[in-house]
């Protein structure tokens, strides 16, 4: 039994809008985050209680809580930061 995936707005309306191909790979790393919740990668900065995970050119923000995951944002690493920082002020 996994972890619980909490989408945040922003992270739902990504995978509403995408290609069913890349939502559908979205979909296989989150659930594979269920099964086995680890912080994959640290933000830094301001974004410091955040982590990240990657599907090809697209990164997933995530804040993990007790059995809870907490996906913050999905979106192409070209503008995905500057986005994230936005979301968070």
């Amino acid at each position: 039994m996994g972890c619980e995936i909490k989408l945040g707005r922003s992270a739902g309306k990504f995978l509403r809008k995408t290609s069913k191909d890349l939502a559908k790979r979205i979909h296989e790393r989150l659930r594979g985050l269920s099964e086995n919740p680890i912080c994959e990668e640290k933000l830094k900065g301001r974004l410091k209680e955040l982590c990240k995970t990657r599907v090809g050119s697209y990164r997933i923000a995530y804040q993990l809580k007790p059995c809870t995951i907490i996906v913050i944002d999905i979106g192409h690493r070209e503008r995905f930061y500057e986005k994230l920082r936005h979301l968070l002020k």
